[in-house]
């Protein structure tokens, strides 16, 4: 995987899936993010993650930077498809829990990626899924950058992986950088970046997320991603 990692980073990704399929079910990880949202960078926000994916489902548990919701839980195949979630401060002492749909406005407005976009293999193929229409058109600049302590995963060793765009994709992404774990081959570190800032010659911060303490596989009880788990 390392040689393939440094000859051929777009099919070495490709492989991560594979491995994905094969060894993952689920996993427990402390979510660190911070993202830009309607122009403006958000305060960084540490979230306990629960997930599964079978059927797929995810819960979140806001440790800091909880902003609209502290706690939200998302079933695939329950609710309506809708995600259930408990209102961050005072709202919270009033109401329990408000139904939402997982790509409402709302939603949106609360992070890049909606719950059903979540989880590392999601990660995966959306970054495969448009590097592989660069490479099509011969536009793919894709380039492994050696490996790295990742200090924000926990000093977790990683592969790093940079991808600068021809054009930008149409969420403003220009630069995106990887850092796949080296013993599990999941992605604990993606960092987005956009357009130059003219004031300091460096990227515009579109998002950056990290995941540390990854348990892979633990036990999971339903119970964990319905509205029982707020109390």
């Amino acid at each position: 995987m390392t040689n393939l990692a440094r000859n051929d980073p777009l099919a070495f990704l490709e492989n991560c899936v594979k491995h994905y399929d094969r060894d993952v079910r689920g996993y427990l990880t402390t979510m660190q993010k911070q993202e830009r949202l309607q122009g403006r960078l958000q305060n960084k926000e540490v979230i306990e993650v629960a997930f599964r994916d079978q059927p797929h489902s995810v819960s979140l548990h806001w440790l800091q930077g909880a902003r609209k919701a502290d706690r939200v839980v998302f079933v695939a195949s329950e609710n309506d498809g809708m995600m259930l979630a408990h209102p961050a401060g005072a709202a919270g002492k009033l109401v329990k829990v408000v139904r939402r749909k997982v790509d409402s406005d709302e939603a949106r407005e609360s992070g890049r990626y909606t719950l059903d976009q979540f989880g590392f293999k999601n990660t995966l193929l959306r970054a495969i899924s448009s590097m592989q229409a660069a490479q099509k058109k011969g536009t793919l600049r894709l380039q492994f950058q050696g490996e790295a302590k990742v200090i924000e995963a926990g000093q977790r060793v990683c592969y790093k992986i940079k991808r600068t765009y021809s054009e930008p994709e149409s969420d403003g992404t220009q630069e995106l950088t990887l850092y796949v774990d080296r013993e599990n081959y999941i992605p604990i570190g993606v960092v987005v970046k956009g357009k130059v800032d003219p004031a300091t010659g460096n990227r515009e911060l579109l998002g950056e997320y990290f995941f540390r303490d990854v348990r892979l596989n633990p036990d999971l009880s339903p119970e964990q991603f319905k509205p029982a788990a707020f109390n």
